[in-house]
């Protein structure tokens, strides 16, 4: 005999939280890590758009920070993936659901099941790897070959993080589709 799925909601509101109380708790902490990614986030592109106005300024001088363009450079790819969970949580991200509008039911839950457990793969995969970059820059010292010389292990570290935070995104994702039958979704659509 094969398990039963959950009962699927054909049409269930994103505002209704129907969560037991265990997996409220795991989204409440993905949540609150997510916000404070975000905050980081945007913390840095605060700093970086100073740093950019300092940088013109300065060459109206003609002189320099010399390190603007590496500060900025980690900048952007820091946001990027500090951003992401929450951006995935809060429904920034665009989702194709032209399947999925076509589908419901089991069929759907079955999709719904295959993106999440695929799109989680993935980021553990990264995430893996990437540790294991982290570990090797730590391990090693190694850091940037600028003006100031930054450990190269913090910036790796800025993805890391954004990696694990997507990926805890998508398990509470996929608990809540196994536990509830939705995961959820909140997202731009296309």
């Amino acid at each position: 005999m094969s398990p039963e799925l959950p009962e699927i909601e054909e049409h269930h509101h994103p505002d209704v939280n129907d969560d037991p109380v265990w997996l409220g708790a795991i989204a409440r902490v993905s949540t609150i890590l997510n916000r404070t990614a975000a905050v980081v986030s945007a913390t840095l592109l605060v700093a970086m758009t100073l740093l950019i106005l300092l940088e013109i300024c300065m060459r109206m001088f003609s002189t320099s920070t010399y390190m603007a363009d590496v500060l900025v450079g980690y900048g952007v790819a820091a946001i990027t993936f500090l951003a992401a969970p929450w951006a995935l949580e809060e429904g920034a991200m665009i989702r194709v659901t032209a399947l999925t509008d076509q589908l419901s039911g089991v069929p759907r839950w079955i999709v719904e099941a295959f993106a999440i457990s695929t799109s989680a793969g993935i980021m553990a995969f990264l995430a893996m790897h990437q540790w294991a970059a982290v570990t090797k820059l730590f391990a090693r010292g190694s850091v940037s070959e600028h003006l100031i010389p930054i450990p190269l292990w913090i910036p790796e570290s800025l993805f890391f993080t954004g990696l694990v935070l997507l990926l805890l995104q998508m398990v509470v994702r996929a608990i809540r589709l196994v536990v509830v039958g939705h995961a959820d979704e909140r997202a731009l659509t296309l």
